[in-house]
């Protein structure tokens, strides 16, 4: 691991990962949480976690304020996979 990846490494870990749950039109329940990229992941950066009993989905451009968006809207936000 180069400097520049264990800075980066730390960088990460002090970022807070916000968590939110939700309940989908169809009964769903979700939660969704805001992660850093797997240090495996050639990519940098960070996604939103959505996971319910029967799927995950990862959508990796989302808005800065998508904790506060209704649920409607995360739901929406969940599908640009």
């Amino acid at each position: 691991m180069t400097d520049s990846d264990r800075r980066e490494a730390a960088r990460d870990e002090v970022i807070v990962e916000r968590e939110r749950e939700f309940v989908d039109a169809e009964g769903t329940r979700w939660r969704v949480k805001e992660t850093s990229f797997s240090h495996y992941d050639r990519r940098r950066g960070r996604s939103l976690i959505f996971w319910s009993d029967g799927a995950v989905r990862r959508v990796r451009s989302y808005p800065a304020d998508w904790y506060e968006l209704s649920e409607n809207e995360l739901v929406q936000l969940s599908w640009n996979i």
